[in-house]
């Protein structure tokens, strides 16, 4: 059925229940998980301006840095429970949807599971929902994993 499952990260400490929700489905499939976070940088035809939004010490660097090592904690703790796991961290010029879907394409990912966030209209009208601009341009299916879900 799902041989390669794709799931979006926040940062630690963000809502999981999705993760824990694809490494069951993961488990009971032998399917192989790919965790990915994608650290958007703000788009520059100069190459100066792009390298120090990723430069060591800068922003970008520090949420790099952070999101490696929150993954090699869940790559120890996946492959503990025998599930294969891919991680990346990613910067991307692109809308954070665009990233998730390419990645998803170049990966051959067949499933991609995300949080059902439950946010305001006001809210999604100001910061945007990227699990529904997800859904609405993927070839793949989706899965959306109520946040109330536990592991």
């Amino acid at each position: 059925m799902y041989q390669r499952i794709l799931v979006p990260l926040e940062r630690e400490g963000g809502g999981e229940s999705h993760l824990w929700h694809a490494t069951r489905l993961a488990s009971a499939l032998n399917a192989e998980l790919h965790l990915i976070h994608i650290i958007p940088i703000i788009s520059s035809d100069e190459y100066f301006f792009q390298q120090i939004q990723v430069e060591v010490g800068s922003r970008g660097a520090r949420r790099k840095e952070e999101a490696e090592n929150y993954f090699r904690r869940l790559e120890a703790e996946m492959r503990e429970r025998g599930i294969p796991v891919q991680t990346a961290v990613l910067f991307s010029p692109r809308p954070e949807d665009e990233a998730i879907l390419e990645y998803a394409a170049q990966a051959h990912c067949d499933l991609i599971v995300l949080p059902n966030l439950r946010k305001s209209l006001l809210s999604r009208w100001l910061q945007g929902n990227v699990p529904a601009r997800v859904q609405r341009r993927s070839p793949i299916p989706v899965l959306f994993v109520s946040e109330e879900v536990t592991q």
